[in-house]
């Protein structure tokens, strides 16, 4: 009886874990900068921050929306504000706007019920573990689940969608890497959420399916595509850097332009006034992708 007991309790801090999770993010984000830099943005109960940073141009061309994660595969938190700074100089209000990716639970979730049905042995478990999980297995594909993060990123992109529904011009997204993916399968789902353009930064997802699924989703899309490709980024995203652009030609994709990145220019100065040469190269590359859509 007082197993279960315990067991329920497990059950019960990890179901808790995910909103625990995010209150923390926020408060992490918030403390990065100034206070009263770091506005709230509700997503149904949960307060997630987004920082704005206004165009330097009497007449705005729109919003651009960078999505940041706390990961190095995707635009970080640092990468978006310098972004942010360039854009808003070119006249883009700018919303940064960070993602929680969540991590995968259900396994952990599912242990404990099934525990309390059960009378096995701690090494019966580990055993049970051990064969679930195979020693050549994608280690991280086990903590991340490609149909959460859409879950997540959609209630995230409506809200967002909501807060700006107000703001006149054009609407242009910037993500990198997993939730350039997650974004693309998104609004695949929900023509509503349909930017003007969207700028992806080699995107990728560690597992096959989903990875390959990029491919599709790029090249029957409505809207134009910048298809930034970072040289040597990793396996995942190389793999469909080629494919990405002969599809999108075979599929008649009119707006659509590929631009590769050299590796060389992925470094980073601890010096604030030198810029990135990483992020001015995808800045200036999102300008001209702009002007040549005639905005």
């Amino acid at each position: 009886m007082k197993r279960h007991a315990l067991l329920l309790t497990f059950a019960v801090i990890v179901s808790l874990l995910p909103m625990t999770a995010h209150c923390d993010f926020f408060t992490d984000v918030s403390h990065a900068y100034l206070p009263g830099e770091v506005k709230p943005l509700m997503i149904g109960e949960v307060e997630s921050p987004i920082i704005e940073i206004e165009a330097q141009t009497p007449l705005p061309l729109g919003v651009a929306i960078i999505l940041t994660e706390p990961f190095p595969s995707s635009l970080t938190l640092a990468q978006g504000n310098s972004l942010a700074n360039m854009l808003a100089e070119k006249g883009w209000n700018v919303v940064i706007s960070p993602f929680n990716l969540p991590v995968n639970v259900t396994s952990q979730q599912n242990l404990p019920a099934e525990s309390t049905n059960t009378d096995m042995s701690d090494s019966e478990t580990t055993s049970m573990s051990a064969q679930n999980i195979h020693p050549r297995s994608n280690q991280l594909t086990q903590y991340l689940n490609f149909e959460s993060a859409t879950s997540a990123l959609s209630l995230q992109l409506n809200a967002l969608n909501n807060y700006l529904q107000d703001n006149s011009g054009y609407r242009m997204v910037i993500a990198q890497g997993m939730l350039a993916t997650t974004y693309l399968s998104v609004v695949e789902q929900q023509p509503q959420l349909h930017p003007d353009t969207f700028v992806a930064i080699s995107p990728f997802w560690p597992e096959e399916s989903t990875n390959t699924l990029v491919i599709d989703n790029i090249a029957q899309s409505s809207f134009p595509i910048l298809d930034l490709s970072l040289s040597g980024f990793n396996d995942w995203a190389n793999s469909t850097t080629q494919k990405r652009k002969i599809s999108a030609k075979n599929a008649l994709k009119m707006h659509y332009r590929q631009i590769i990145i050299p590796s060389n220019l992925l470094a980073f100065s601890i010096k604030e006034f030198q810029k990135s040469p990483h992020i001015q190269i995808v800045a200036n590359s999102t300008i001209g992708w702009t002007r040549h859509l005639g905005w």
